[in-house]
C-alpha cells in the first residue's frame, strides 16, 4: 500500500510558495518559540505500519518540495522534473537523505505523518525478516555517516570537522562522554545546514533529539573487509561476528587518515563502510521509509 495524503491539485511549486510563506510568518511571530522535532523510529519492526520506498506521489511531492525549499542550490537538492507521478525517485545519495531528514525535523505537518527514513539497524532487521520493499537487490540505499577521524588528509575533512563540532556541541543530549568523541562514531539520522563555503553547498549537524551517535568497536576493523551475515548491533555486525556468513562488509582500506565515511547497502547486499562521496548517486539509488503504527 502506498502511503499518501490527500493534496489537492497543488503543484510542487505552490507547495513550495506556502511553506515558505508559513516559515516567514513564524519567525516574524513566533520568534522565540521551538522548532517542532520529529523522533526517530524505535528499531523494532514490529512497530512500523508502513514501508515503502520513496515516491513521487503526494506524501513525497510535499516533502521533496518542502526539502528543496530548504536546500535549494544545493547538491543535496532533489530534482523531479518530469518524473512521472507515483514512480520511485531515483539517483538518491547521502546528502539529498540528510535534506529529506531535516525537512521532517522541522515541519510539524510532515512530522505528523510519522514518517522517516528508516536507520541502518532497521535496514538490517528488515532485511533480516525478508520485509525491505520491493526486491533489495535491485537498488542500493545510502544509510548513514561513519566519522572514522577529523583528519585534514582524510576524505571530507572540512565536512569532518564540521560534523565533529556539533557532536561535540550536543554530546550531553547524545550521552557522549569526552573520550567517546575520540572513538570511530556511527552517525544515524544527520541533519544538514547551508554553507556556501562547504563543497557540496551544505554541512551535516547534529538534529537534537533526532540524531544518535555511536562508538563502534567494529570501525576499528579497518585494513581488510570481512564476511558478516547480518548488523544488528546499531546496523553494524559486531567485531565477534566478523569472519562468517556470504555477505561482505566492505572496510578502508587504510587504518589513519580515513575521514567521514558513507555507510550504505549495496545491490547485492553488501554492506560498505568506505565510500567516500557525499554525494555519489546513480538511477539505482532509493530511499526506504517506514511509517509508525503511533507515536512512540
Amino acid at each position: 500500500m502506498k502511503f499518501t495524503r490527500i493534496t489537492g491539485n497543488r503543484t510542487a511549486e505552490e507547495i513550495v510558495r506556502e511553506y515558505c510563506k508559513e516559515q516567514a510568518e513564524l519567525q516574524i511571530n513566533e520568534p522565540k518559540k521551538e522548532k517542532p522535532r520529529a523522533e526517530p523510529i524505535k528499531a523494532d519492526p514490529a512497530s512500523l505500519s508502513e514501508l515503502f520506498i520513496l515516491s513521487h506521489d503526494d506524501y513525497g511531492k510535499e516533502l521533496i518540495a518542502k526539502s528543496n525549499a530548504l536546500f535549494a542550490g544545493t547538491h543535496a537538492e532533489i530534482p523531479v522534473q518530469g518524473l512521472a507521478d507515483n514512480a520511485e525517485i531515483p539517483n538518491m545519495h547521502l546528502l539529498k537523505r540528510l535534506a529529506l531528514i531535516t525537512a521532517i525535523s522541522r515541519d510539524s505537518q510532515l512530522n505528523s505523518y510519522k514518517a522517516f527514513p528508516i536507520t541502518p539497524l532497521e535496514s538490517e532487521q528488515l532485511l533480516q525478516l525478508n520485509k525491505l520493499p520491493g526486491d533489495p537487490s535491485t537498488y542500493w540505499e545510502d544509510l548513514g555517516l561513519i566519522l572514522y577521524d577529523k583528519s585534514i588528509k582524510g576524505k571530507n575533512p572540512r565536512e569532518a570537522r564540521a560534523l565533529y563540532e556539533s557532536i561535540k556541541e550536543h554530546k550531553t543530549d547524545l550521552r557522549l562522554s569526552r573520550s567517546d568523541l575520540e572513538e570511530k562514531l556511527l552517525i544515524v539520522n544527520a541533519g544538514l545546514d547551508t554553507d556556501a563555503d562547504m563543497p557540496h553547498g551544505v554541512k551535516p549537524i547534529i538534529l537534537p533529539g533526532i540524531t544518535l551517535v555511536y562508538p563502534h568497536e567494529t570501525l576499528k576493523q579497518t585494513g581488510k573487509n570481512h564476511k558478516f551475515t547480518y548488523g544488528l548491533q546499531e546496523g553494524l555486525p559486531s567485531p565477534s561476528e566478523l569472519g562468517t556468513g556470504s555477505r561482505t562488509l566492505h572496510m578502508p582500506s587504510e587504518n589513519t587518515d580515513i575521514g567521514l565515511r558513507v555507510l550504505y547497502r549495496y545491490r547485492d547486499l553488501v554492506l560498505s563502510a568506505w565510500l567516500e562521496l557525499l554525494a555519489d548517486s546513480d538511477s539505482d539509488g532509493r530511499v526506504v521509509c517506514a511509517r509508525r503504527k503511533s507515536t512512540i
